[in-house]
């Protein structure tokens, strides 16, 4: 009978077209395994025709069902299929490459779009996917009217089917810019329609898998939307085996799995499937390859002339002892199959050419083939041996000839075996005092009930056109009732000092480098006026500042406390050391440790030379060697001093959420947050007078380095000499100014360490305003009061400001103005 064209009518493998014996084991196992899950009764057809109904069973849970398979054959996709159409949760061990599962591939398809918008090959797989959903017409117009170099990302949001859809679409451009790409993987596995078209659990963790697979890839690779992109790309158009789909079966699934895959495990009912096949026992492949390989065989069986094939010996013993190994093995997997099952082993498959005939039942052709006989082929020989060692004279395994035989028959190939399963019910000849029947289900009508209650069956139409309802009603549907945000104070939010100097900067650079995704030009103060001079070849200014501050922090001279002193200070503070910094020996180590090969190393000691010989001219040389300065005597000092600072910040109730097509999903309210900075402070000075003991922070800067070979420069150089703590030239304010932030962070660290001796009654020191030692001259440059007062109060604001974009969900660029002209 041909299938009905009519696509809402089902398809029935016993009913339609040529047999199909994979289609037809698909169907009986998944009606099967649905009867034992509701625990409903079956029927037997005897050879006249009459049904005999067997009593229902006590319902069997998903997760004790497990179905074996001898190979990872096309069985396992439509045992699935059909799982799937009976309503059964089932989950298999493999899945094969993980980039070809539905879910993986939709979610491929939008990764390589959000790294290359302007493609029209990725615009057209993430159009047709569940993700979008155009139909032909649709995509035509879509690919068709776009022009070359077109945004595909962009254009997209105007075939978007609702505005739903379209918010998705516009937020893949947004995160796309960013390169934030796994969080736009995870929000549209959670609010688009792909878990709608693909609703079962080996899906979800496919799509999860793949997410986690592109997360790897950013960890190790970077950012870098092109990169991850072009290396998934690779794995895809690789080894398959590279990204196998490994699923974790649910706790209340069927389980599909291969023998060997079974190997350790038990179930309650295992369903042995395919067992006539012979996929597992025959060496089809290694013939027509002419070769076999083994870990201790080798063989080759090459074919120099197109007449004949040469005799080969080799050939021939290789081949024999490979088979004879195979058939061993495909006999230890019946046995591992068969010992997996606790109470129940069903054993599905039949041998070619089986059919019912009436008056006779279930007829089939005996056959074993000697070389390469089948697992089916095994069982049923080893039932026949059995009947006929039992002396079972009418057992239907046997031929009228074995019955008649004296002596054990021999394997054959010959003759019709004929089984009633009404008969078998009762005396299955098996050999067992325990299990006296075998119960034979052979169609699609043994799992119909005494009152015909028929079972809805959808076909692939249907199930589409229910998902597509499905989809479209989802949209429309009112939206839920927030729930209310919980209160959350528990938040810790922790920055680098510097980014505090990137925001003091322009607000909007440190947006777009904190939550943009987008590297912007670097923060190192540069002074508007320009240089005479350039660097030295290969040579920039932050290595040139990384080897001063090396020579900086060995090489600084410790005069120890004045005598007859005891400042309070750790030993580390106080301990003498002698004046490093115009040691050649020292400079050379430091340059062999930091500076590149290819810079030219005269040219850089001219330059470190000058700058450190000027720091050791300076007020702080003074102070080094025991002279008072200002009224100041070091009593201690500590270079490169580690420093960890919290402070609490009150929020205005900042709202974290998750995004969603229809705004922010409220989470929780942070009123509070603790903003958490570590560092290090290139020099703590303490200092004493006849007033008291006081503490400062002084950080070093090698900014125009080059002016020191200028003596007309208008830069910092140009108060070269003067002794005095105050800023002279526009030039000092100016870098005073762009590390404000910076040195203030210095002064509270150091405060709230004082502070806290303070308050325990521990002997303490008084926090001067920071300082900056400006290398090209050697002076020491204080903050000014009014300067540092306004310092004081930017900070509280630049710290509430940055804890709360850390921590905000919805914390837009627009908020945050450009103060910098370059960022934009």
């Amino acid at each position: 009978m041909d299938a009905p064209e009519d696509l809402t009518i089902p398809l029935d493998s016993f009913g339609f077209g040529k047999p199909d014996s994979i289609e037809r084991q698909a169907m009986l196992i998944a009606l099967r395994v649905r009867n034992l899950i509701n625990g409903e009764p079956v029927r037997v057809l005897s050879s006249n025709g009459n049904w005999s109904e067997l009593p229902a069973e006590e319902p069997t849970l998903p997760s004790d069902i497990m179905i074996l398979l001898p190979s990872r054959s096309k069985l396992r996709d439509s045992i699935m299929r059909e799982l799937s159409v009976v309503g059964v949760p089932a989950q298999a061990d493999r899945e094969g490459s993980l980039l070809q599962r539905p879910t993986a591939h939709a979610l491929d398809g939008l990764l390589q779009l959000m790294a290359r918008p302007d493609s029209s090959h990725h615009a057209a797989w993430v159009a047709r996917s569940p993700l979008i959903g155009l139909d032909d017409d649709q995509l035509q117009e879509f690919i068709g009217g776009s022009s070359k170099g077109e945004d595909m990302l962009a254009r997209l949001r105007d075939f978007s089917v609702n505005h739903r859809q379209r918010k998705m679409v516009s937020r893949w451009g947004r995160l796309s810019m960013m390169s934030r790409l796994v969080e736009a993987l995870e929000e549209t596995l959670d609010r688009s329609d792909l878990l709608m078209a693909y609703p079962d659990q080996t899906s979800r963790q496919d799509a999860e898998q793949f997410i986690q697979l592109v997360s790897t890839l950013a960890m190790d690779l970077g950012g870098d939307s092109k990169v991850i992109a072009d290396s998934v790309r690779r794995l895809r158009e690789g080894d398959k085996n590279s990204t196998e789909a490994v699923n974790v079966p649910d706790s209340d699934a069927v389980r599909v799995m291969t023998i060997h895959g079974s190997k350790g495990l038990e179930s309650k009912v295992v369903i042995l499937a395919d067992v006539f096949s012979g996929r597992q026992t025959n060496i089809r492949i290694e013939s027509s390859e002419r070769l076999i390989v083994t870990p201790d065989l080798f063989g080759g069986h090459p074919k120099p002339w197109p007449s004949k094939d040469p005799v080969s010996a080799l050939w021939k013993h290789v081949k024999k002892v490979h088979l004879a190994r195979r058939n061993a093995e495909a006999r230890r997997l019946l046995y591992v199959a068969a010992t997996r099952a606790e109470n129940k082993l069903i054993i599905c498959g039949s041998p070619k050419k089986t059919s019912w005939e009436d008056g006779k039942g279930i007829t089939f052709s005996w056959s074993y083939g000697k070389s390469v006989p089948q697992l089916g082929e095994m069982w049923l020989e080893s039932l026949r041996q059995g009947s006929w060692k039992r002396g079972e004279k009418t057992s239907h395994w046997l031929s009228s000839e074995d019955s008649q035989s004296q002596t054990a028959p021999h394997v054959t190939s010959k003759g019709t075996r004929e089984i009633d399963p009404l008969q078998a019910l009762t005396s299955g000849m098996l050999g067992s005092k325990n299990l006296h029947g075998i119960t034979i289900m052979h169609h699609p009508m043994c799992f119909d009930t005494i009152n015909h209650v028929t079972r809805t069956v959808l076909t692939p139409l249907q199930k589409i056109e229910r998902t597509d309802q499905a989809s479209s009603d989802s949209a429309n549907l009112p939206l839920p009732t927030a729930p209310l945000p919980r209160s959350d104070s528990g938040n810790s939010v922790r920055i680098a000092p510097h980014n505090l100097t990137v925001f003091n900067e322009c607000p909007r650079r440190y947006w777009l480098e904190t939550r943009g995704g987008r590297s912007t030009k670097s923060t190192d103060y540069h002074s508007e006026r320009r240089e005479n001079q350039k660097l030295p070849s290969g040579l920039d200014a932050a290595t040139l500042g990384k080897v001063i501050h090396r020579i900086f922090e060995i090489g600084l001279m410790n005069p120890g406390p004045p005598a007859k002193s005891i400042p309070n200070l750790p030993s580390s503070w106080t301990s003498r050391s002698p004046d490093r910094l115009a040691e050649d020996s020292l400079v050379n180590e430091v340059f062999q440790e930091i500076l590149p090969p290819e810079v030219d190393k005269d040219e850089c000691f001219k330059i470190v030379s000058t700058i450190l010989e000027r720091i050791r001219g300076g007020p702080l040389g003074e102070l080094c060697l025991g002279a008072p300065v200002n009224g100041h005597v070091v009593d201690g000092l500590r270079t490169e001093m580690p420093f960890h600072i919290a402070r609490s910040v009150n929020l205005d109730e900042v709202i974290r959420g998750r995004w969603t097509p229809d705004g922010l999903e409220p989470l929780s309210s942070i009123p509070q947050a603790s903003l958490e900075m570590d560092g290090v402070i290139d020099l703590v000075l303490c200092t004493s007078t006849g007033d008291g003991s006081f503490i400062r922070p002084i950080d070093l800067k090698t900014e125009e380095a080059m002016s020191i070979f200028d003596d007309e420069y208008d830069g910092l150089i140009s108060t070269m000499g003067n002794e005095s703590f105050n800023p002279l030239s526009n030039a000092e304010r100016e870098i005073l100014e762009h590390h404000s932030m910076q040195l203030t962070l210095y002064y509270l660290s150091l405060k709230s360490i004082e502070d806290e001796r303070r308050s325990r009654g521990l002997p303490h020191r008084e926090v001067l305003r920071p300082a900056i030692l400006v290398g090209v001259t050697g002076r020491i440059v204080e903050y000014p009061e009014d300067m540092f007062s306004e310092a004081l109060k930017k900070i509280d604001f630049t710290m509430n400001t940055v804890t709360e974009m850390a921590l905000s969900s919805d914390a837009p660029i627009s908020r945050y103005p450009c103060t910098c002209s370059t960022c934009n």
